[in-house]
């Protein structure tokens, strides 16, 4: 018989923090009263009362007749297990004072946010949590260690393999970062220094975490024309180094594209019939990162263009337009080159403020509807409109969404960060997935049910990432904890005017600790970073 450590640990801590945090005295911290509960287990919705004492969920009972410092009547409200947000990057923005509450995602219902993605995360963790927990922040944070920050370590940014002394120093570096308590190994392979990287060289790297249930989630080399190249590399990335998958925002990108999400599907499933763990997060809009549609284009700088006016003469004649044609579809070397990478094959406009008809359309085809090139259509565009016009980076199928969502291995994640309001270039993702699931997919659209919406938002990324005492409601589980109005829930925030919280949410606790009343932030630094050590 084969014993696992982490369900020993993991049954351990329950005995234990019911012990000491639930014992007989009939008097609790919160008391909550007559709410529907959906568990994140994907147990049909029940009512009942539960009890919290510190941090922990002390009791769970048809009806509870105890003391409290404050008794909640949540009549007509569901109770769920604070949302987990697998894929963000909200260490960008929660050490800074005006944004450390991570009010965008609190007032969502999201208690827990995954940090670190598309190898960016810090391996020096003891660094990492005394920092954002010096000044208190709003959510927990369970960080992983970035792959590329590995390599920008020991190699930089250079485009080169590293050598075995090199990559002796990088395994070690890894090693470190994960006895301080790192969830595992985060990658993003279409970014510099990453992009450099051989599939044999993070092998080596993610078969640190061989047999330990830490995590390889990556942001693929391709959403795109690679996109199956790219998905048949992580699996084997995984599979070789033993290690569970999590298959970062999956997304099939541009419209030649949109196809090939089914063998994606295929791929996946045969894995998982083979024995690999394998999951992945999407947000759930068909539009991805967004920016000015004069960002993308490529000026030389032999024509020493410093404005955005500048810029409108260069298009406006016709050898200095051939020059930005010929550098923007090429690219330049060392760098994200967007049109380059795949043609206007994925771009579409955000909001075009003196052509608003034309919202929403894709550029390709534009340029069919008017007889020209996709880059005449951007160029134009420029020129009328400046720096104004926004497109989004990717787009996507929303029946492919659909499909996504289906399927029982993907959860919900938003790729966002903390948000200070007068940001620009926000996408909505960043104030609305969760509250966009519920409003969307589970009330409107009833693609999921409630108990499937909420489990992919609590149980499965719990399940995923490994936090054994978040995610579900039970007793003796953390009392991270939301409660909402299901007719009420919105997420108002748009392309248009990003910066709006979501609505319908009532309570949110953190830890034991109310830090949203009535819909309302009360100023209750609750949250903590999470490292695996906290398990032992």
């Amino acid at each position: 018989m084969i014993i696992n450590p982490f369900k020993i640990g993991f049954l351990i801590s329950c005995i234990l923090f019911t012990c000491f945090s639930c014992n007989e005295r009939e008097h609790y911290d919160y008391l909550i009263q007559n709410a529907l509960i959906v568990d994140g287990k994907l147990a049909p919705p029940y009512q009942a009362d539960v009890a919290l004492r510190n941090d922990t969920i002390c009791r769970i009972s048809k009806h509870i007749k105890a003391s409290a410092g404050q008794i909640i009547d949540a009549r007509g409200l569901i109770l769920a297990p604070g949302f987990i947000d697998m894929h963000t990057h909200c260490d960008w923005g929660m050490d800074r004072e005006k944004t450390k509450g991570n009010l965008n995602y609190l007032l969502q219902g999201v208690t827990t946010v995954v940090t670190g993605n598309c190898g960016y995360g810090p391996g020096d963790l003891k660094h990492f949590k005394a920092r954002f927990e010096a000044h208190g922040i709003g959510t927990n944070m369970a960080p992983l260690t970035g792959f590329g920050w590995l390599r920008s370590q020991i190699i930089g940014q250079a485009d080169k393999a590293p050598n075995p002394e090199e990559l002796g120093e990088m395994k070690a570096l890894f090693k470190e970062s994960l006895k301080q308590g790192s969830w595992g190994l985060s990658s993003g392979l279409q970014y510099v220094p990453e992009k450099y990287s051989t599939t044999e060289e993070i092998i080596e790297i993610a078969k640190i975490m061989s047999g330990t249930k830490r995590i390889y989630t990556t942001h693929m080399r391709s959403e795109e024309d690679e996109l199956i190249e790219a998905t048949e590399e992580a699996i084997r990335i995984a599979s070789e180094a033993n290690v569970p998958l999590n298959i970062s925002h999956l997304k099939a990108n541009g419209r030649k594209n949109w196809a090939s999400i089914d063998t994606v599907f295929k791929l996946v499933q045969q894995a998982l019939e083979s024995g690999l763990e394998v999951t992945a997060d999407m947000y759930p809009y068909n539009k991805s990162s967004t920016s000015s549609l004069s960002s993308v284009l490529l000026y030389p700088e032999s024509l020493q263009l410093k404005t955005i006016e500048d810029k409108r003469m260069a298009l406006a004649d016709p050898l200095m337009r051939e020059e930005i044609r010929r550098l923007t579809e090429q690219g330049k070397p060392g760098q994200t080159n967007w049109v380059a990478k795949g043609g206007w094959n994925y771009f579409s406009i955000v909001n075009a403020p003196k052509n608003p008809a034309i919202n929403n359309k894709m550029f390709i085809d534009l340029a069919e509807e008017r007889q020209s090139t996709p880059f005449d259509v951007a160029a134009d565009l420029v020129i009328d409109e400046g720096d104004k016009l926004i497109i989004s980076l990717s787009t996507m199928l929303e029946d492919n969404l659909i499909s996504q969502m289906g399927k029982n291995w993907v959860m919900f994640s938003s790729d966002g960060s903390a948000i200070d309001a007068n940001a620009q270039g926000v996408h909505p993702r960043n104030y609305g997935s969760q509250a966009r699931v519920i409003r969307k997919y589970i009330r409107e659209e009833k693609t999921l049910s409630i108990e499937e919406g909420i489990y992919k938002m609590t149980g499965l990324p719990a399940q995923t990432i490994g936090l054994h005492r978040k995610g579900t409601i039970r007793e003796g589980f953390s009392a991270d904890l939301v409660l909402f109005d299901l007719e009420q829930v919105n997420d108002p925030a748009t392309f248009l005017k990003p910066h709006q919280y979501a609505e319908g949410t009532k309570y949110v606790f953190v830890n034991g600790i109310m830090a949203v009343s009535e819909g309302v932030f009360n100023s209750a630094y609750a949250g903590r970073v999470l490292l695996t050590t906290d398990l032992h």
